[in-house]
């Protein structure tokens, strides 16, 4: 079993999270903080007692010290002593008078060691030591100062912060909490007017906001993803009430059909019915592939295989199987091949076989050559009354019918609409287009009309690939 995380408010996560990035942030900036001043007051103690130092080395002259020595500089506690190498104090100040030398340090090192006769061993301070030479004599500077002002210090930052953070961090909490409840705030009357909007009020529209910030930007694209909505669900409308009107006329025409027979079954011409029935069978099982081509094509799955394709072939074994009630004339070019499914391919061509012989007055053209180096055309021209221009985009919309001026014959029937639009659906999958235009650019003589040219444009396929079998 799944187990889901239960649900957590968007606002409430993103206060933690802002609240534990402040944290963060504070935290470092007081370590740092706290770093640099102790730092800095460590750096100027031990400026200090350089200085302090130096001038003690200036005070002695030929071996002789000024006893005491100056007096250190105040509010540091500071103290000095002169020791020569044997680790006799030949001075020092008044504060460490009489005491012998508080540290030593070993040749070659800079750092001072605590003596072990030492009274200092416990006092938490800073030292600095310099060798130095007066007269003749070597010695070594000893200064000290304590550090119980840097320790206040420290130690008074530490509570200060202790208490200032979690009032910062309270603080921190309350603001990101109604700064981000008010961020969202438009987020959720986006949620509250998306909620109401159903699949019977689609043409409802969620108010743009001002500006073109993240809010408006997303208020537009649900904007327009409910314009792709209701216009997907109002062709999905049209096309159930067109494909049950096309399925319930041959389902009607049978059933009439039957029931006249089974009303006067020693008299009906049951042969006649069953052909009939037969016929509207027959065009009630092309209508019902029609339309599962079209579903398939809504999803994307109208071409199953892709592999290389003789296309002059393809027409030419088109165009001998289909019946046709005028004379078909093929110009064709050698060598034409496209990557597609033949028989995707094969039904684009029939339904625009079909489509010319239902509509020419005494001839159909087809014409399969090559557009450029990478475009193979397939061009089916009738001499029939033409398409008005208004209508030429339209006729490739699902259960677009034209007047009867198309149709060869009055009263012949012109099939559901659905040829065409599947032509386009199949050359589209295929990575082409359909258009079509008048075959003449005048009406023809003896009474035909201007004609029509439906032209399927294909991308082609390079003569090595075509020559490889078994190509994909």
């Amino acid at each position: 079993m799944i187990r889901t995380a239960p649900s957590r408010s968007l606002r409430l996560r993103l206060t933690a999270l802002a609240t534990l990035a402040i944290a963060v942030a504070v935290s470092l900036a007081t370590a740092v903080l706290l770093f640099s001043v102790v730092h800095a007051v460590r750096g100027n103690v031990t400026t200090t007692l350089n200085a302090y130092a130096d001038s003690i080395s200036r005070s002695g002259t030929n071996g002789t010290w000024p006893k005491p020595l100056p007096s250190p500089p105040g509010g540091l506690g500071a103290w000095a002593q002169v020791v020569d190498v044997s680790g006799t104090v030949l001075a020092s100040t008044a504060n460490v008078a009489g005491q012998p030398a508080r540290y030593t340090l070993p040749p070659g090192s800079t750092t001072p060691r605590i003596s072990p006769a030492s009274t200092a061993a416990h006092v938490d301070e800073r030292v600095i030591a310099q060798r130095h030479v007066s007269g003749t004599t070597p010695v070594v500077i000893y200064v000290g100062g304590s550090t119980e002002l840097l320790s206040l210090l420290t130690s008074d930052l530490q509570g200060h912060l202790l208490y200032a953070l979690p009032l910062v961090l309270v603080g921190a909490v309350g603001m990101s909490w109604l700064l981000i409840g008010r961020t969202l705030r438009p987020v959720e009357r986006i949620r509250a007017e998306a909620a109401e909007i159903t699949g019977s009020d689609l043409h409802r529209r969620i108010p743009q906001p001002a500006g073109n910030d993240e809010i408006g930007r997303l208020t537009h694209t649900l904007n327009t993803m409910l314009d792709r909505l209701e216009s997907s669900a109002s062709r999905q409308r049209r096309f159930v009430a067109d494909a049950s009107h096309e399925l319930r006329t041959p389902l009607a025409a049978m059933r009439t059909s039957l029931e006249v027979g089974l009303a006067h079954p020693d008299r009906a011409p049951w042969p006649e019915l069953a052909e009939r029935a037969v016929t509207e069978t027959t065009r009630l099982q092309r209508l019902v592939e029609q339309l599962l081509l079209l579903a398939r094509s809504d999803d994307d799955t109208l071409v199953s295989r892709r592999e290389p394709v003789d296309l002059t072939a393809l027409v030419q074994a088109a165009i001998d199987a289909a019946p046709s009630q005028v004379p078909v004339t093929l110009h064709r070019a050698e060598d034409v091949h496209v990557l597609g499914d033949p028989d995707q391919l094969t039904r684009l061509i029939r339904n625009l076989l079909d489509n010319a012989d239902r509509h020419a007055h005494e001839h159909v053209d087809v014409t399969v050559t090559t557009q450029a180096p990478d475009t193979a055309v397939i061009a089916v021209a009738d001499d029939g009354p033409g398409i008005p221009v208004e209508d030429r985009e339209r006729i490739f919309n699902r259960f677009v019918r034209l007047q009867s001026a198309r149709t060869r014959h009055a009263g012949e029937a012109t099939g559901a609409g659905l040829g065409l639009p599947i032509v386009r659906d199949i050359a589209t999958a295929h990575g082409g287009s359909l258009t079509v235009q008048e075959t003449y650019a005048e009406p023809a003589r003896g009474g035909q009309g201007p004609g029509a040219t439906f032209t399927v444009l294909l991308p082609t396929l390079s003569s090595d690939t075509a020559s490889r079998p078994g190509s994909h």
